[in-house]
């Protein structure tokens, strides 16, 4: 399967008035740290497509040679086709690809539309069943944000009946994302053989031969145009929003990721990796330990920002994994193994220099239930996901490690180490030990 790019267009919109953006052609521009179609293409290859047909034209020689530089370090296989005529109109585009795609099946993307990858995946797994039929996705106009330069589709029985900018009547809009047949290249032939250049003329002729089906995605997944600075910037908020995941804690929501979207819809655009900034979480932790190793209230309190601030980029890594698609099995694994250690020693700091101001073995009992403690909380989960593949924790206790070092950051700021301890101790324990009993519930209810 190949999925063809179209990135011949001039984008005078999106340009226009922006002297940093005029100065690269719109399928470089940037967004969160990648252009425009490099985004296009990593979101397909992270649906399972690895050959591509690039369709460029205007300064194509710039966009040639952004994509060649990158070529070995995306690992695709990637195909050049210019269109000379580009200001003709998208469908000419597609056309121009066809000796490349020697009829063949083929995904249809816009180099300018962004979109959650697993439109694209759902769309593929949908088009295994449909016999010889291109399938577009659409979704409601309502999930749109540039409505008046969209375009419209009327469904009739979730069947397609007319396209175009500009119809009056219509219940859905194109999101530019086509499983296409052959029979789309006939189609754009046939009807720029009558002087329509328009990628939507095609579309019609298809709909007119009932050889078009429609895949609605219903606003369940991101996805937009950029056309203009402003729908640039939409993207962009939307695309930090959906960093935020369904298994955040409570500090995570209400501080953490509030400030980590900031720092990282900054650090995106800089060459540093996600496990440069691992490692900088790391180091901040352990910079936060060594002032609790000192004991003293002034320095408790530099200890506590540098946990905080500790939490707040190790939320980064990830973030900018995603925006970037340099997410992998083994980043989260040394994440993962690192905020143990980094737990450990914070907890190790704060009972040292405890002990040394204040002396007595009780420190060190409380302290060790902490550890344990927070320990414990981390391997249930990591155990509940292996069983039960699915995230684990329930509705507890909201002890996970925002909370858990959060409070280490206010016990800090009260020198009330012990106290924050004992609190640690208490409440992680007894979470692990409601999980018990509710996984076992589980296994029970399972088995009945």
């Amino acid at each position: 399967m190949k999925a063809v790019i179209l990135a011949a267009g001039k984008g005078e919109r999106l340009s226009k008035g922006k002297s940093k953006l005029n100065a690269k052609p719109k399928p470089l521009i940037p967004l969160l740290g990648l252009s425009l179609l490099e985004r296009a293409i990593l979101s397909a290859k992270e649906s399972g497509i690895y050959d591509f047909v690039i369709v460029v034209g205007y300064r194509s020689e710039e966009v040639v040679k952004y994509v060649e530089e990158k070529q070995n370090r995306l690992g695709l296989n990637i195909d050049f086709v210019e269109n000379e005529e580009w200001e003709k109109g998208n469908g000419l585009s597609v056309l121009k690809a066809r000796e490349t795609l020697k009829e063949e099946d083929f995904v249809l993307l816009m180099c300018d539309h962004v979109f959650d990858s697993s439109i694209l995946k759902e769309l593929l797994e949908y088009a295994k069943n449909r016999e010889r039929k291109c399938v577009l996705c659409v979704d409601e106009p309502e999930n749109v944000f540039d409505l008046e330069d969209a375009t419209k589709i009327l469904l009739e029985r979730n069947k397609p009946n007319a396209i175009g900018k500009g119809i009056k009547n219509y219940n859905a809009v194109d999101c530019g994302i086509f499983y296409c047949t052959a029979e789309m290249l006939d189609a754009l032939e046939a009807e720029i053989g009558k002087g329509k250049y328009e990628l939507s003329d095609a579309v019609q002729c298809l709909i007119d031969c009932d050889k078009l089906e429609v895949f609605d995605i219903g606003g369940r997944r991101f996805w937009c145009d950029i056309d203009t600075q402003e729908s640039l910037e939409y993207a962009k908020n939307k695309m930090l929003k959906s960093l935020e995941k369904p298994t955040d804690g409570i500090i995570s929501k209400c501080i953490n990721r509030k400030i980590s979207k900031r720092i990282t819809a900054r650090i995106v655009n800089t060459n540093l990796t996600p496990t440069q900034i691992t490692i900088i979480s790391f180091i901040m932790a352990l910079a936060s330990a060594a002032f609790f190793l000192l004991g003293e209230h002034k320095y408790l309190v530099i200890g506590g920002i540098l946990a905080q601030a500790s939490s707040i980029i190790d939320g980064c890594d990830g973030e900018v994994a995603r925006l970037k698609f340099l997410t992998t099995d083994y980043g989260a694994f040394v994440d993962s193994i690192l905020d143990r250690y980094a737990d450990g020693i914070m907890i190790l700091g704060l009972i040292f220099g405890y002990w040394m101001l204040h002396g007595g073995i009780s420190v060190w009992i409380i302290g060790l239930f902490a550890l344990i403690g927070s320990f414990m909380i981390s391997y249930t989960n990591a155990r509940y996901e292996g069983v039960f593949e699915r995230p684990g924790g329930g509705r507890g206790i909201p002890i996970r490690r925002d909370m858990r070092v959060f409070m280490i950051m206010i016990g800090a700021f009260l020198n009330q180490v012990l106290v924050m301890l004992l609190l640690l101790a208490i409440l992680t324990n007894l979470e692990v030990v409601r999980r018990v009993f509710s996984i076992k519930r589980i296994i029970t209810k399972t088995k009945f």
